[in-house]
């Protein structure tokens, strides 16, 4: 399954790395950890890692590269965790000389030259890591942490339903290898008091459409609570499985009246609701971003009436 990434790596001399927008651990873990298995495995290769520096992540992996135009232009480049190419967060990606897609969502367009794509995988740092063991090859410390971090993350600490066999193989072997799971659950678990604020407000002032509980939180209330508005996902979770209620969500409104929407369901397919607002995700867990506040009630409604997923 793997020996078309193989490939393509090995015919390259420049490789650069790219994520999506609003990385997240899964993206950051997903761009050192190929970066630091490219260096490992074929030492003479240039590879850069591009993206975001993220807290509390950069607290673990360290902090990505920064190339130019010229240096993108003589690459070929490596786009990871992305279904749609307009969600690369550095669209210079389509300036470099070959493209290829390495992703674990579920496939919504082909944009680079080459793909594979497996939405049964919990991460796509978990394939990255299953390349690893497939391929027989070597990874260091570094990138065994940024892959363990990106499974963590994604997998919810292992409590996702596509968390497998092959999760806990990957797992095994990046422990084998090095990775810090202290570096990653010291850093993960740290707690601002400020946050315990956003948290006490997002917990009294929730809000119900029929069998959606969901929150929508304007701009100024959000620079109160320190809340950027991208970060929705750290939040939706507070009103996870709450009984009578098959899905939830988040609304948060940025500086200029878009809504920045977090999906989240245990029985509803809301990667086809993300879709139909521009959007995507996983079948439970997605994500959309609408041009204004007048979208919220479209959006609940179909959430409402969401596919199930006859679980």
């Amino acid at each position: 399954m793997y020996s078309a990434l193989k490939a393509f790596i090995e015919k390259h001399d420049t490789i650069t790395i790219f994520s999506h927008i609003y990385p997240d651990g899964d993206a950051l873990g997903s761009v050192i950890g190929l970066r630091e298995l490219i260096k490992t495995n074929y030492p003479h290769k240039k590879v850069y890692g591009l993206g975001a520096n993220i807290a509390p992540f950069v607290n673990i992996i360290g902090e990505t590269d920064m190339v130019d135009d010229e240096t993108i232009k003589q690459s070929a480049a490596l786009v990871i965790d992305v279904a749609n190419g307009d969600r690369v967060e550095d669209q210079r990606f389509k300036l470099a000389k070959a493209r290829f897609k390495l992703d674990h969502h579920i496939f919504a367009e082909k944009y680079t030259d080459e793909e594979i794509v497996n939405n049964n995988r919990i991460a796509t740092a978990e394939m990255i890591g299953e390349f690893i063991l497939r391929e027989d090859l070597q990874i260091n410390a570094l990138g065994a942490t940024a892959l363990a971090l990106g499974i963590i993350t994604d997998s919810g600490r292992f409590m996702y339903d596509l968390t497998s066999a092959v999760t806990f193989e990957v797992m095994a072997m990046l422990l084998s290898n090095g990775a810090s799971l202290k570096d990653i659950n010291n850093n993960l678990s740290i707690r601002k008091i400020d946050g315990l604020k956003a948290r006490g407000y997002f917990q009294l002032n929730y809000e119900v459409y029929k069998e959606v509980i969901f929150i929508v939180v304007p701009y100024d209330k959000l620079q109160e609570l320190e809340v950027l508005p991208s970060q929705g996902g750290m939040f939706v979770n507070t009103y996870s499985n709450i009984e009578g209620y098959h899905s939830w969500a988040t609304f948060f409104i940025d500086e200029e009246g878009k809504v920045f929407v977090e999906l989240r369901s245990k029985s509803r397919d809301v990667q086809k609701v993300a879709v139909t607002f521009g959007g995507g995700g996983h079948l439970k867990a997605s994500g959309c971003r609408l041009n204004s506040i007048d979208e919220i009630s479209k959006v609940l409604e179909v959430l409402n009436d969401g596919e199930e997923l006859g679980l």
